[in-house]
């Protein structure tokens, strides 16, 4: 049975005049894995940005087990719940004065073989600094750090975007693996349908800063709605 890990209800965030999401509404379960897409500028990082407590919100609720609203908590409180989070973003966030090993270890642990076997490359990185790797390698990097800790949620921001198809599909074939073995709920906001249908169990398309669509990634197809099959055609 399905078990609602955040519950999101009627969330609404504006930048001035500008409404980025308005009354939305999403259930993210536990233990599976949800695309968020969407045109540019709809929300989809503002959204994950709420949810891992980053962003403010001017209402709604966003309430994690048994968390009412995320938004009351203390400034302790909301750094442990923070700590519950694992996120890759778009350009990895390396830094380049520090060799690959310095950038794990801000995470304060040091299983850093070990994990960097999880994402398939050679201990023998840990000296190199991350510009002297490709976008490929530091997209792994970035992964490795994310999940370094043992999230609950790991959120995936554009995880495939500046690489190659082939490089791309072997970064989707990772992410699936690593989800299916750790059990981790995901989010993962992109505009690359392959990661969609490869290693999402749902997804959420929004559109104006509300959920116009919601399903199966492997249904889209056949039961999306007008707007979310017109934005897939736009994209190829």
């Amino acid at each position: 049975m399905r078990k609602v890990k955040i519950r999101i209800k009627n969330l609404s965030k504006n930048f001035g005049d500008k409404v980025v999401l308005k009354n939305l509404n999403l259930d993210i379960y536990e233990s599976e894995s949800l695309a968020i897409i969407g045109e540019s500028g709809t929300g989809k990082s503002v959204l994950t940005k709420c949810i891992d407590g980053l962003e403010d919100y001017d209402s709604g609720i966003i309430s994690y087990e048994n968390i009412d609203n995320i938004r009351n908590l203390n400034t302790q409180k909301k750094n442990e719940y923070l700590g519950k989070f694992g996120i890759l973003f778009q350009n990895a966030a390396l830094l380049d004065s520090l060799t690959v090993e310095e950038n794990l270890k801000f995470c304060k642990k040091d299983n850093f073989k070990k994990i960097l076997n999880d994402v398939a490359l050679p201990e023998s990185l840990l000296n190199e600094y991350p510009n002297n790797l490709s976008i490929g390698v530091q997209k792994r990097i970035g992964l490795a750090r994310a999940i370094l800790k043992s999230p609950e949620i790991l959120i995936l921001d554009e995880p495939t975007t500046g690489l190659d198809p082939i490089i791309g599909k072997q970064i989707n074939s990772l992410i699936k693996k690593l989800v299916k073995e750790k059990k981790i709920t995901t989010i993962t906001v992109t505009h690359d349908m392959q990661s969609v249908y490869e290693f999402s169990d749902y997804t959420a398309f929004i559109k104006k800063g509300s959920i116009s669509w919601y399903g199966k990634s492997n249904e889209i197809k056949k039961k999306g709605n007008k707007s979310l099959l017109n934005f897939i055609n736009g994209l190829y």
